[in-house]
């Protein structure tokens, strides 16, 4: 198979992509996502795989198939951690970060350069991600729970990470929160671009396709809850500065969360919402504001 890279001399240099795969315990999912990648004849100008998987072999041999492709062990400490890996290793001026069980389609990469020559460095250009190949899961705004079920009529303040075009200037500012294992980091990130003065453009033409793996789900489903608590927190307190909503959420959604667990008449989903709750107020009093600035700084 010929691998390598053409970055296309019809566009600047600053309109360079680099795109970021992070992946565990899924070399079938990889190799079919690598492989619509390189069937695009517009490709992107670097391309990293960051490898949590417990065997990092067999994502070896896969990516060895792509010469051209950057392989590197992740920190095995979630995603938030390992698009973090990404982040320091990259070199080009745009990033797109994708998950293992992604497929982008024909043409992906030329709308990405065709959307970056109208764009400056201040701004994220997001689109929608097909779910299965029929469901279009498009960027809603969070409600007061934090659950992202509002339609965007105006400013946009969430992405869908697929999909989604960042300035590398960005990761200068911010980094994705190492608390958010799984679950929370894409809508965290936005709100922290959007309170550093960087603008979120949606376009309908930008999309890929996600054919969701059951690998590694149910490891992933314990965090779900606790990192919607947290970041719902953390966006109040941090992004928003607003004392009276930060209040108000720590109070109430325990609540809320417990309330539909017991409405659900299930035990273990009652035990479920606890350990959240728990897990959550562990993040907030980690000492990850200390370790590393840019996961809160606004500055």
């Amino acid at each position: 198979m010929d691998t390598e890279l053409e970055p296309s001399n019809l566009y600047p240099s600053n309109c360079s992509i680099s795109l970021c795969i992070c992946t565990m315990n899924r070399p079938d999912e990889l190799s079919r996502c690598l492989n619509t990648v390189f069937q695009n004849s517009e490709r992107p100008d670097e391309v990293i795989v960051s490898d949590d998987s417990s065997d990092g072999q067999p994502v070896r041999e896969v990516v060895s198939r792509y010469p051209d492709v950057i392989y590197q062990s992740g920190p095995r400490r979630g995603l938030a951690p390992n698009r973090n890996a990404c982040i320091q290793r990259v070199k080009e001026n745009y990033i797109i970060f994708i998950d293992d069980d992604i497929c982008v389609p024909q043409g992906f990469f030329a709308t990405v350069r065709r959307l970056l020559l109208s764009c400056d460095s201040k701004t994220l250009i997001t689109g929608y991600q097909m779910e299965h190949g029929n469901y279009k899961l498009v960027p809603n705004n969070s409600d007061f729970w934090g659950f992202q079920s509002i339609p965007v009529s105006d400013k946009y303040c969430a992405i869908v990470i697929n999909s989604t075009i960042f300035p590398r200037s960005l990761f200068d500012r911010a980094l994705f929160d190492e608390n958010l294992r799984y679950g929370s980091e894409e809508i965290d990130m936005a709100r922290h671009a959007v309170a550093l003065g960087y603008r979120i453009i949606y376009e309908d033409c930008l999309y890929v396709n996600h054919y969701p793996s059951p690998v590694n789900r149910e490891q992933y489903k314990q965090f779900v809850y606790a990192s919607r608590l947290y970041a719902t927190t953390k966006a109040y307190w941090y992004y928003e500065r607003s004392v009276a909503k930060t209040l108000a959420f720590i109070l109430l959604a325990p609540l809320q969360l417990l309330g539909s667990a017991v409405r659900r008449r299930d035990l273990r989903a009652v035990w479920g919402a606890f350990q959240s709750i728990a897990l959550a107020g562990q993040y907030l009093f980690s000492n990850s504001k200390m370790s590393n600035p840019k996961q809160f700084s606004l500055d």
